[in-house]
């Protein structure tokens, strides 16, 4: 889709993605990092969320498992604006993952809404019907304009803030409440090895804990490909209409090669049930190269037949522990838990994380033209 707004000389367009970030033609993309960054700034009051155009770009590279598309809004040659389309490639066919950000200083001139157009025009060509986003807001928001709640009725957000006004004019509903919460680096050593302790009895013989940094051994690669699959349905979702997630060996290395690239690291614990000597459980740190100080807390699951045995607590205090060894430069951690998944909320409250902010997911079902 290309719009060309001539009144203002705003022109949105699809952006091919360039071979490098060192050619003349990566330079628009340079700029879209740049307005991504501000976003962030401009939400969370701090920068501990922006991401460098080069691990961004690495993002963004064609896999076999997302089709990424970018649209850009341009008046006289400066981005004032930015879309993404992320259409899944082998598994939740009918959905498509959409961002829209504009400049500050561009806004409520209609630019974010031809942005939204050309997604949805894009969703629909690629045969989806379903379409997400989501959006962030730190903690302390003015609840004066009202609130939204989810049918899950866990949670709330700002009902007059920006993206929830702007996903109400596009027909999109609040599907669910996420917590961020964070975790200076600085914690009782001893506290955490007492509540490490405690979990790892509770847990008894018939567990063990293994780790990797960034590489999953091979001889382990499959059962932890089939952790990540059910990572994406046995969490809560909320009313996001979210299927299962294909996952297998080549999508973890993938992934990892991707981490790689772009200079990130990752610290994995998982759980072994050892009478059936299969893993039952993992969770994941991962870091950002620019960004040594800022942790974010990925992925934690038990599989749903060895809950009940304090191995999602065992699993996250022996992966914090290590933080300050592997990665001593680590400052806070970030993790992000559904408002209805109160049992991990209490876990992480118990390690010591404290709310610093919220991200409403939206949904629209597209109607059939």
């Amino acid at each position: 889709m290309i719009l060309d707004m001539t009144a203002t000389d705003l022109r949105i367009r699809p952006y091919p993605l360039p071979r490098s970030l060192d050619v003349p033609e990566a330079r628009p993309f340079l700029a879209a990092s740049d307005l991504s960054n501000l976003i962030e700034r401009e939400i969370w009051d701090h920068d501990d969320h922006c991401v460098a155009a080069r691990t961004r770009f690495e993002s963004f590279r064609p896999n076999g498992y997302e089709d990424r598309t970018i649209f850009l809004a341009c008046e006289n040659d400066e981005v004032v604006g930015k879309a993404v389309a992320d259409v899944p490639l082998t598994d939740n066919l009918q959905t498509c993952y959409a961002e829209v950000i504009v400049h500050p200083e561009r806004r409520r001139r209609g630019i974010g809404s031809a942005l939204y157009a050309a997604v949805e025009e894009h969703a629909r060509t690629r045969g989806r019907s379903v379409v997400m986003g989501w959006a962030d807001h730190r903690t302390g928001f003015d609840t004066a304009g009202g609130v939204l709640t989810p049918a899950t009725r866990a949670g709330s957000f700002p009902a007059a803030s920006l993206p929830a006004v702007f996903a109400a004019a596009q027909g999109f509903s609040l599907a669910q409440v996420e917590r961020c919460s964070v975790l200076p680096v600085g914690w009782d050593p001893h506290r955490l090895a007492v509540l490490g302790a405690d979990a790892a009895s509770a847990a008894g013989p018939d567990y063990a804990l293994v780790n990797w940094v960034d590489r999953c051994p091979e001889d382990v690669l499959e059962q932890y490909a089939y952790l990540r699959q059910k990572m994406s349905t046995d969490v809560p979702v909320g009313e996001l209409d979210w299927e299962e997630e294909s996952w297998d060996g080549t999508r973890v290395r993938e992934g990892e090669e991707r981490l790689a690239r772009g200079g990130g690291s990752s610290l994995v614990r998982a759980v072994l049930h050892r009478p059936s000597g299969q893993l039952v459980g993992h969770t994941i740190l991962q870091r950002r190269a620019e960004k040594p100080g800022i942790v974010y807390q990925e992925d934690t699951l038990v599989l749903s037949d060895h809950r009940g045995h304090r191995l999602g607590m065992w699993l996250k205090v022996a992966n914090l522990l290590d933080v300050v060894v592997v990665w001593p430069e680590a400052e806070r951690i970030y993790t992000w838990n559904a408002e209805e998944n109160r049992h991990m909320l209490d876990v992480n409250i118990e390690l010591g994380f404290t709310p610093a902010g919220y991200t409403a997911a939206w949904q629209k079902k597209l109607e059939a033209v």
